[in-house]
């Protein structure tokens, strides 16, 4: 850290709304999307949840704890991990899914790049698809959003899980990024999907360096231009392990303070495993800011 970086000013963004099953969900705090990984071999936690009564119990905690939104995956999208088929896919996540939305209100957001998988699930009951290639995997993926009513979250990744932390580079990562997801959103609206249902995800850790994944959560606020929530999915990953003096760290608590930082920069939803810890911190700083409205400054 440099002796002036205390004094850097942040930008303090409001939080856009988003639009899932035909409400606007959030506007007034950034939204808490609660991670459930239904595979055996994600980075933090897998295997933990990959029954449907191991999911359930992790739905009803992350929604006592605050969460808005249970964002359920059945592939894993850690850096080598190797690519599943859609059958097996669909066998991890359809039957948590469907007892999901029968038994919580809440939206269901399922992480996917197949269209099948996706259509499947929002048949099941969930509403948000979140496609870590932005629709660029599966070019039917494009088609559903508009066939189902369903919001979407489009991610930046450069390259493939299995290859994309493999020396990417950029010219300029802020630009490149906002640039490819400006395109994206672009496509989709395109074809009918209003703006304040496409949220947008800079891609922390997919095909991103250390000092990329700072720059655009440094930079967060830059990617409002886009007329979109944007979402930012940092939670835990190993960028927090690569940052001096957090070598040892379990990720925790880094991964709160980046929480508040990208809530600070204007993030819409927080993709989150601390539910709990995160929704604290969060109101602790809303509390704050709250308390100094109105107030007369010297």
């Amino acid at each position: 850290m440099t002796e002036s970086s205390w004094g850097k000013p942040v930008s303090v963004m409001r939080p856009r709304p988003w639009r899932v099953r035909g409400s606007l969900l959030g506007g007034n705090r950034p939204l808490l999307m609660g991670i459930l990984n239904l595979t055996p071999d994600s980075f933090h936690d897998g295997g933990k949840h990959a029954t449907v009564d191991a999911a359930l119990r992790r739905c009803e905690e992350m929604l006592s704890e605050g969460a808005d939104i249970i964002d359920a995956g059945g592939e894993s999208t850690r850096p080598g991990a190797e690519p599943v088929s859609e059958e097996e896919e669909l066998k991890r996540v359809l039957p948590a899914v469907e007892a999901i939305a029968k038994r919580f209100d809440c939206p269901v957001s399922i992480d996917t790049v197949k269209s099948g998988v996706a259509r499947s699930a929002l048949e099941a009951g969930a509403c948000i698809i979140n496609d870590v290639s932005a629709m660029t995997f599966d070019a039917g993926m494009l088609k559903v959003p508009q066939a189902f009513g369903a919001a979407v979250v489009l991610n930046h990744m450069r390259g493939a899980p299995r290859t994309m932390q493999q020396n990417p580079e950029y010219g300029d990562v802020v630009r490149d990024v906002r640039d490819f997801l400006m395109e994206r959103v672009r496509i989709l609206a395109s074809m009918g999907l209003s703006r304040d249902c496409i949220a947008v995800d800079p891609g922390i850790g997919f095909g991103k360096r250390l000092e990329d994944n700072q720059a655009l959560i440094e930079h967060l606020d830059l990617f409002d231009s886009i007329g979109c929530p944007v979402l930012l999915g940092h939670s835990r990953k190993s960028f927090i392990g690569k940052t001096a003096g957090l070598e040892n760290s379990d990720r925790l608590q880094p991964s709160v303070a980046v929480a508040v930082y990208a809530a600070l920069k204007g993030a819409s939803i927080l993709r989150v495993h601390d539910v709990k810890a995160t929704a604290e911190a969060l109101r602790m700083v809303e509390s704050i800011r709250e308390s100094g409205v109105g107030a007369k400054t010297p």
